[in-house]
């Protein structure tokens, strides 16, 4: 009797990994991510200030047509920032050309930023992924609450077959 439980619980595990949907192999991104970003004061306490962000840019891949390729973005964040630097969170949505969206999380300082992948619509439906970036270059700020910045990101993603 042994053997057959053994034998069903092959049949159940094999069934379930059958079931559950296949991702493709991971594949690498490599983007260069240029926006502006408007923010405004939610408050003030002591020497940190928290403020309100949002972000509108493109995203374009170091290799001409590669992943995320002339992706419109924008991102909503809150920063916290003192004379001891910034730290932030923000929530992005990607659009390619064909309309079809990315959506993201990231995390960060000055030194630089985590992001992982959390849905998708279209041909990015079941992305998962995560990467890192830094700012490579920031712009003279077009006004105190406006500022405009380039970034470069790299990362691994994979999706559903």
């Amino acid at each position: 009797m042994l053997a057959i439980d053994r034998k069903q619980a092959i049949l159940v595990v094999s069934a379930a990994l059958a079931c559950a949907p296949a991702l493709a192999q991971e594949q690498a991104y490599d983007l260069k991510i240029c926006s502006t970003l408007e923010r405004s004061i939610i408050d003030r306490v002591g020497g940190t200030t928290i403020l309100a962000t949002v972000s509108r840019g493109m995203a374009d891949s170091i290799t001409p047509g590669g992943p995320f390729d002339k992706m419109m973005s924008e991102c909503r964040g809150v920063v916290d920032a003192s004379k001891a630097g910034f730290s932030y969170a923000t929530r992005c949505v990607f659009v390619d050309k064909e309309g079809d969206k990315l959506i993201g999380a990231s995390v960060g300082t000055q030194e630089g930023w985590k992001w992982t992948f959390l849905a998708g619509t279209g041909k990015w439906e079941g992305i998962q992924g995560s990467g890192t970036g830094k700012t490579t270059a920031r712009y003279s700020p077009l006004s105190p609450a406006v500022s405009a910045s380039c970034g470069h990101s790299t990362g691994t993603f994979s999706l559903k077959k």
